[in-house]
């Protein structure tokens, strides 16, 4: 049961992304992801993935960094009698500040896979034993980034035709004009109907908002499902429209809610009735499956979120959580192939058609398959990232 690191090594990797990623809060053509490498001296490995996004959690990639290597260098030959409590007591006792986020959510990640390659079990199974013996679809989204011309047009091609996604994410500016002809658009290229929610990362004024989801919801775009609006502090404004629109409309916080603290907060004031749970964002697999849980008991909805550039690391361990958290509205990830040049896992895990995974595409042992972490180390020297060991 127990698990001693005698190893670890971490890496920042800069991962190029075949489309260029425009929303409200950001632009990028690359993602840096951070990376955590344990091993145990009986030849397993387990290997753990961070991104940082400071618009979100304030956080960046050496705050993590810093963060991993006073952690790694207390628990060194340390004997790890049971990995998920060990992670809870590092919540529970670890000193606050900034870097935890990311560093406690590739850390953790890293333990689980290798625990349970250890153990010779799925992490899913480790953690709810008998939770894959019952196969459920699961349905990823299709998210569409801001985009015209020829770069719409592919992503028509690819969400239509190739993949013949059932469920939309598309991201807004706020404006409602051209938002209701982005949406409108997007659902004519699709000609079956299909599921659309809109994503405005903070750019709605709420000067402006009575009319914007007027409009929005009643229009032939008919969206009401309409994640984080206003800016991440926006607290007042989220709870009055969210409490004006009653049912009709469902206001989900993505930005605002980081911790525990924060879905208590909106369950309180009444800001939202949902949470965009991303494991990057919300610290792991095992803090997010808590948000998870608070959300769900407190009346919210919730959806799987994950973040651009994300490898197939984080893709494991989201599948790994719609495993566990079996209320989920939505599911985001898993767009491998389609969207990153470089991955940690080869073959990239990729939704197929239905924009579908199934739980037979875990590993019988860990949180991922088999990884090279030769390749891991070439690729962080050729991206002029960093990496180091313990």
């Amino acid at each position: 049961m127990s698990v001693r690191i005698v190893r670890a090594e971490y890496f920042l990797v800069n991962i190029p992304l075949r489309i260029r990623v425009e929303h409200a809060l950001a632009s990028r053509a690359a993602s840096t992801s951070g990376f955590v490498v344990l091993a145990d001296g009986n030849g397993h490995l387990g290997i753990g993935e961070f991104i940082c996004r400071d618009y979100v959690t304030e956080e960046k990639s050496q705050d993590c960094l810093e963060y991993l290597n006073d952690l790694l260098r207390q628990i060194k030959d340390d004997q790890i009698e049971d990995p998920a409590k060990f992670i809870q007591q590092l919540w529970d006792t670890s000193s606050k500040r900034i870097g935890q986020q990311g560093a406690l959510c590739a850390f953790e990640l890293a333990l689980l896979d290798l625990w349970g390659k250890q153990q010779g079990k799925a992490v899913a199974e480790l953690l709810r034993p008998g939770v894959l013996q019952v196969e459920r679809p699961v349905t990823y989204s299709a998210v569409y980034p801001f985009a015209s011309g020829v770069k719409l047009a592919a992503l028509n091609v690819l969400y239509r035709t190739v993949v013949r996604a059932e469920s939309i994410k598309v991201k807004g500016n706020g404006r409602i004009a051209e938002d209701l002809d982005y949406v409108g658009g997007v659902r004519r290229a699709f000609g079956y109907p299909v599921d659309v929610r809109l994503d405005l990362n903070g750019s709605l004024s709420p000067g402006h908002a009575e009319e914007y989801f007027s409009r929005m919801a009643v229009s032939p775009a008919g969206v009401r499902w309409i994640e984080q609006p206003f800016p991440k502090d926006e607290w007042e404004k989220s709870a009055e429209f969210q409490q004006r629109f009653g049912k009709d409309l469902i206001l989900c916080a993505d930005e605002s809610i980081c911790s525990l603290e924060d879905i208590a907060r909106a369950v309180t004031q009444g800001a939202f009735r949902a949470v965009n749970i991303r494991l990057a964002k919300n610290g792991g697999l095992l803090n997010s499956l808590r948000l998870y849980q608070k959300a769900i008991k407190s009346g919210l909805e919730a959806q799987l979120g994950c973040l651009v550039g994300e490898s197939s690391v984080l893709s494991y361990a989201g599948l790994h959580f719609a495993a566990l958290a079996d209320r989920l509205r939505y599911h985001e990830g898993c767009f491998g192939k389609y969207l990153i040049k470089w991955d940690a896992i080869r073959p990239s895990l990729t939704f197929s058609r239905g924009g579908r995974v199934p739980f037979s595409r875990l590993p019988e042992a860990g949180l991922v398959p088999i990884f090279n972490v030769g390749r891991l180390r070439r690729q962080a020297y050729e991206s002029g990232a960093l990496g180091r060991s313990q």
